[in-house]
């Protein structure tokens, strides 16, 4: 295995518009592209390589009012601003068939902390959506491969802002150099509250490492600590030490369970990884709805991205 111990080095300074320092980061993510551990199998890009002790899992909590966490419908998404969402693009299959943007109809709910919601497509101001709004939608793909699975959604009034958020609510931005494969992570769903699948829709958070990391996606795998129906399109946070940062490296895509709605523990569940390729796609889609491009904070934090 090549080892990048330089990418897991980085530090940082809280609050909005926050300037981050990665090391190593361009050539560690050429590296991460071409080279695998020798843990890993080469027939399914996962790592069999056991998680560890260091898993845990804390239900029905908001640190931070849910670091820009949102509902869309069933699954979860990271609010970028007030003008965008990420999610995961099999989200939409349902109502997409295989186009790969259009209309869609949706409530869309913001977590606050404590508990408390607020609806971002219409009233209620406080508390979750009652009815279906229009929103649109540009996604890569139809179904669930990890490698892939990246919808945009936003106001269906093109150049339109959601309701009931402000910037201070949302997401930092997002970050697309390095990863290690024992990134350590805080990741926000709103899935079932018991790991046998009982108690959906609970928003909650996760803390975590990665076990492995491929060019375009990643793997965890599941001790106590699982991932349900519903945590699809939740964002996956960079974490420095027991303090969760508010940039997301990637989202929750696809995951393997049968039963109790829960990957089963000793099961792998993936993310996609947010790429530079994926920040040209997501400035494509953010032109096309009359959106100004995420731009890097400074000339200093090419890897991280900020969205109005």
């Amino acid at each position: 295995m090549i080892s990048d111990q330089n990418s897991k080095l980085f530090r940082g300074m809280g609050g909005p518009g926050l300037a981050w320092v990665r090391t190593g980061a361009a050539g560690a993510l050429l590296a991460l592209a071409t080279v695998g551990c020798s843990a890993a199998d080469p027939s399914d890009d996962f790592s069999d390589e056991p998680l560890g002790t260091g898993a845990q899992e804390v239900r029905a909590g908001t640190p931070g009012g849910g670091v820009g966490t949102v509902e869309v419908g069933l699954c979860t998404g990271t609010l970028l601003g007030r003008h965008m969402i990420l999610t995961a693009a099999h989200c939409f299959d349902g109502d997409l068939g295989s186009a790969l943007s259009g209309t869609v109809f949706r409530t869309i709910s913001y977590a606050h902390a404590g508990g408390t919601w607020s609806c971002m497509t219409g009233s209620p101001a406080s508390g979750k959506c009652l009815t279906n709004r229009a929103v649109f939608v540009h996604r890569y793909q139809q179904g669930s491969d990890a490698k892939y699975d990246l919808a945009v959604v936003f106001t269906n009034t093109i150049g339109g802002a959601f309701e009931n958020v402000t910037a201070a609510d949302a997401a930092d931005g997002f970050y697309t150099g390095s990863l290690s494969p024992a990134e350590s992570y805080r990741f926000y769903g709103r899935g079932y509250d018991t790991p046998d699948g009982t108690g959906a829709g609970i928003m909650r958070y996760m803390d975590d490492s990665l076990n492995w990391v491929g060019e375009r996606h990643f793997v965890t795998d599941a001790g106590y600590h699982r991932v349900c129906v519903g945590d699809c399109g939740g964002p996956y946070f960079l974490k420095e030490g027991s303090i969760a940062t508010k940039w997301t490296f990637g989202i929750q895509s696809n995951m393997d369970y049968s039963g109790t709605g829960c990957v089963a523990e000793g099961d792998k569940f993936r993310g996609m990884r947010l790429t530079p390729f994926r920040a040209s796609q997501i400035n494509d889609y953010r032109a096309d709805r009359g959106l100004p491009p995420c731009v890097h904070p400074s000339s200093s934090s090419p890897d991280f991205w900020v969205c109005q």
